[in-house]
């Protein structure tokens, strides 16, 4: 089995409802020789409860997307998520498996992603000021 380009879940049946908690914390690069400065985003991760999973889940979201404003316990969604694993070896010649999700974006359940164009009527000319 080659899993490159990670797992893709059925969200339902892998995570069932969620529910938004928060931001865990932002990534940015590591450059060691320039600490001090601003390193550059790489992405956000974010808290989720899962019905399914039963526990709190980590989501990365990539860094061009807006920070999150959404309220603590808003129901929300995934939009095109990945579960990859990686290794980590823990010094006595073992490894623990780390699974990671990542999704394009998380939004609130019934609201729109920034990126889908809004529908609205076109006012008439008469209505023109």
């Amino acid at each position: 089995m080659n899993f490159r380009s990670g797992i893709k879940p059925d969200v339902k049946v892998t995570f069932g409802d969620m529910i938004f908690m928060g931001m865990a914390r932002e990534r940015r690069e590591y450059d060691p020789d320039k600490s001090f400065q601003e390193r550059p985003l790489q992405a956000r991760v974010y808290n989720l409860a899962s019905s399914t999973q039963g526990e709190q889940i980590e989501v990365t979201v990539p860094e061009y997307v807006d920070e999150k404003e959404i309220d603590f316990n808003a129901p929300v969604e995934l939009k095109n998520p990945t579960i990859r694993a990686r290794a980590q070896a823990s010094g006595n010649g073992f490894a623990n498996v780390i699974w990671t999700v990542e999704a394009e974006d998380i939004v609130e359940v019934g609201k729109k992603t920034s990126k889908e164009p809004m529908n609205e009527p076109v006012a008439s000319g008469a209505e023109k000021k």
